[in-house]
């Protein structure tokens, strides 16, 4: 199980600090207004023990380049006109789309049980939880700020997306 995920988590991090590479000290230089009209930025401060912080990434790199080559690789080019062959490819590339969504439905859900459970949970459980600080932002269209702060919830439901994201989005099928 552990060693199926582990070439697409190699792969999904490996992308991540390409397209931070080529928006940082490529797409930045070249058009800075353009990088800024759909960028991510993440935070997560785990205790005392771990902090990490990302600067803006383009979601042109990190998202959209990678989902245009994953079309021109789906297509099917020994049975292009067949419709079932079509249909198999859209099936396919729009798996990851899904999966990719449900990260941030995850994170969403499991704060927000969270919060609403936070007042019968006993004060050690809050104080513990509340060491944990996620925070996920970014610019849409360069003008509005879009935030999401969460705590061990959100930070639950992050692991539990990239998993199911890992497991049926990007891994191959069983």
């Amino acid at each position: 199980m552990i060693a199926r995920l582990a070439v697409p988590f190699s792969l999904c991090s490996l992308w991540f600090m390409i397209a931070w590479a080529i928006d940082k000290f490529w797409f930045t230089v070249l058009c800075s207004r353009c990088s800024e009209l759909f960028a991510f930025e993440f935070s997560l401060k785990a205790r005392e023990l771990l902090t990490v912080q990302t600067d803006r990434v383009s979601a042109v790199f990190l998202f959209v380049v990678p989902f245009v080559i994953y079309a021109f690789l789906l297509i099917p080019y020994k049975n292009i006109k067949l419709g079932n062959a079509w249909e198999s490819a859209i099936a396919k590339w729009c798996r990851p789309f899904f999966w990719l969504a449900q990260i941030f439905i995850m994170v969403w859900l499991v704060e927000s049980a969270y919060s609403m459970l936070a007042s019968s949970l006993p004060d050690w459980f809050k104080n513990y939880a509340e060491s944990y600080q996620l925070k996920i932002s970014g610019t849409v269209l360069g003008v509005k700020e879009v935030a999401f702060n969460g705590r061990l919830g959100g930070l639950f439901g992050l692991f539990l997306g990239i998993y199911f994201f890992l497991t049926n989005g990007v891994a191959r099928p069983k």
